[in-house]
């Protein structure tokens, strides 16, 4: 059926004869029903998607975010880069036509026009990502737009300049980087960059010669936003990516550089100011002052109206690059390329928002032997308690040799938890299953979640056992209706009542399916591709959890000065009309959602 492939539909209507046979015979034809799921979040592809004839609905969460029709092709980027969370879903039965990736790219370095289509593609649907959250959120914490801020006009070099050419352009133009020229971009051409930091270390520190072409030398993977984007975009990329200054384009050219000094003049917030802080700390103490910080960068984040989703990335990023820069400076070497520190609970799911007990642990290379290791792990600790995360009250931190060890223990250990399972062994596997790496070698991190996942079975006996503590706690439901009135003084606890039958009960059905996720949303979205949660009920969970979290951090920041999370009760005297109404239909989502989980998993029998 390959043979049927359209070849007028750009971009390749640009191949010559030749190249569209070669297409031609290496094409695969994808045959998909109603609702199935085409491509999964975050999963690689090896081919691109050519829509022959049917209808994809492109979605992120529980949005449709493109619809893709006959001779639409999908995706770019999961075959390109990595960490794309979209899923394709057919929305009516389809058929798609397969171009494998070593073709395509076979035939984008042979044929300048279709290559540069490709890469325009893929630059284009790249930048419509980084815009796709902004454009949705209402409630940002700033509506300033890159182009309010400074931009440092380009400074171009062409990739035959030499090393002491580039330093003469940057003293020119005062300027602390130059954009490297590699070909006509129109042609395929490529743009790179090389900064002043980069000369000095390419000169001084390696010895080249200052007539050394600056071509090889620069670095091409760019990290770019468009002239129209938000502020509050560039801060978190920069933050992400740990870089001070970001291309800025303008229907695809590049306009200027947006240096991160002239980006904080403009906001109002510092959180680039606090990743500068732990990037730069020499000692523990600086470490603990920029820990403090991020306090105040939360209560200005939702003071100014930002969702909590937002302020999650965000903290979660600089929470990792404190752990990460701690470590870095407690461990010696040979320990930071033998081990992979970890993060468990919420924090390992990307959803701490005040500082919680501390959930930690280290996986060690099988075969290694660090003498210092307990006067590590034993301040790496002490300073995370300073710093003020709470030492955890089950002993789930590095300082336990029981969460410091070898990854065979750890695979012994789950082998008990998976087997053997009572509830601290429940406990712990449910706490290991959240778990994300923050320092290290994390391929220690994948082998052990690859045997945890390889291990599991069909056995209803464990998941029931392992989903039963998301009924541990009762969720009310008399606050509310004819007994609200007289009952407003009462507090509900809402981790117990809410937060956490979502989350374990989400968990416990990921498991099920041995689903990689850690994020419990971006678990719910996963289960709802997989046909486990009602598309429905899929959003119905995702936005409860999202305003039940929202509340606890306004619980928590209305009785704290610390930062810590001393408090989870929500005082329903306390909640607007509009609130208390969203309040008591989450609880009523919660409660449903139990019996759900009580049906699937057997628990009332």
């Amino acid at each position: 059926m390959s043979d049927a492939f359209d070849f007028s539909v750009p971009p390749f209507d640009r191949l010559t004869p030749e190249q569209r046979q070669r297409l031609a015979a290496a094409l695969d034809l994808g045959v998909y029903a109603r609702d199935g799921v085409i491509l999964s979040r975050d999963e690689p592809a090896d081919c691109l998607f050519v829509v022959r004839q049917g209808l994809v609905h492109e979605r992120r969460g529980g949005e449709v975010v493109a619809v893709h029709g006959a001779h639409d092709s999908f995706d770019l980027q999961a075959l390109f880069s990595d960490g794309q969370a979209r899923s394709f879903v057919a929305a009516e039965d389809t058929l798609c036509d397969l171009v494998p990736r070593p073709i395509l790219l076979e035939l984008a370095h042979e044929n300048a026009a279709f290559g540069a289509v490709i890469q325009q593609e893929f630059a284009d649907r790249l930048s419509a990502l980084a815009n796709e959250r902004s454009n949705r959120e209402t409630a940002a914490l700033t509506m300033a737009r890159i182009r309010e801020a400074y931009l440092r006009p380009p400074v171009f070099v062409e990739a035959g300049a030499s090393l002491r050419d580039a330093a003469a352009a940057m003293k020119r133009d005062q300027a602390s980087s130059v954009l490297v020229r590699d070909g006509d971009p129109k042609k395929g051409g490529r743009v790179g960059i090389l900064t002043g930091t980069d000369l000095r270390d390419l000169v001084v520190l390696e010895g080249r010669p200052a007539d050394s072409p600056v071509g090889p030398l620069a670095r091409y993977e760019l990290l770019a936003l468009d002239r129209d984007d938000l502020l509050f975009n560039a801060l978190i990329l920069m933050t992400k990516h740990s870089v001070r200054r970001l291309v800025i384009t303008e229907q695809g050219a590049v306009v200027g550089l947006l240096e991160q000094t002239d980006l904080l003049a403009v906001l109002s917030n510092h959180s680039q100011v606090v990743a500068l802080k732990v990037e730069r700390a020499a000692t523990p103490e600086d470490l603990g002052r920029a820990s403090q910080d991020i306090v105040g960068l939360i209560r200005t984040l939702h003071g100014t109206g930002v969702k909590v989703s937002f302020i999650a990335d965000l903290v979660t990023e600089l929470n990792r690059k404190i752990f990460r820069r701690l470590f870095e400076l407690l461990a010696p070497p040979d320990l930071l390329a033998n081990s992979c520190l970890i993060v468990m609970g919420s924090e390992g799911r990307g959803e701490q928002l005040l500082k919680t007990d501390q959930d930690n642990g280290l996986i060690l290379r099988d075969g290694y032997d660090c003498p210092s290791l307990s006067q590590v792990t034993g301040a790496f600790t002490r300073h995370l308690v300073a710093f003020g995360y709470p030492p955890c009250p089950g002993r789930i931190m590095v300082s336990n040799p029981d969460w410091t060890r070898p990854l065979a223990l750890y695979k012994d250990s789950l082998f008990h938890w998976i087997h053997r399972p009572d509830e601290a062994a429940q406990m712990n596997l449910a706490i290991f299953y959240d778990a994300a790496a923050v320092a290290g070698d994390a391929s220690l991190l994948a082998e052990a979640k690859g045997y945890l996942l390889g291990r599991l079975q069909d056995n209803q006996m464990f998941f029931t056992a392992f989903a039963r503590p998301a009924l541990a706690f009762d969720t009310p439901s008399g606050l509310f209706g004819g007994l609200f009135e007289r009952r407003r003084s009462e507090a509900v606890d809402i981790k117990k009542a809410g937060i956490f039958p979502i989350v374990h009960g989400v968990r416990a059905l990921a498991l099920e399916k041995h689903m990689a996720e850690t994020n419990t949303t971006e678990r719910i979205w996963a289960l709802a591709d997989q046909g486990v949660l009602d598309r429905g009920m899929a959003g119905e969970l995702a936005d409860a959890f999202t305003f039940l979290s929202t509340l606890r951090l306004k619980a928590g920041l209305d009785g704290s000065v610390s930062g810590t999370q001393t408090d989870n009760l929500v005082r329903t005297e306390s909640l607007g009309k509009l609130d208390r109404d969203q309040f008591k239909d989450c609880l009523a989502l919660v409660k449903k959602f139990k019996e759900l989980l009580a049906y699937h998993f057997h628990l009332n029998h």
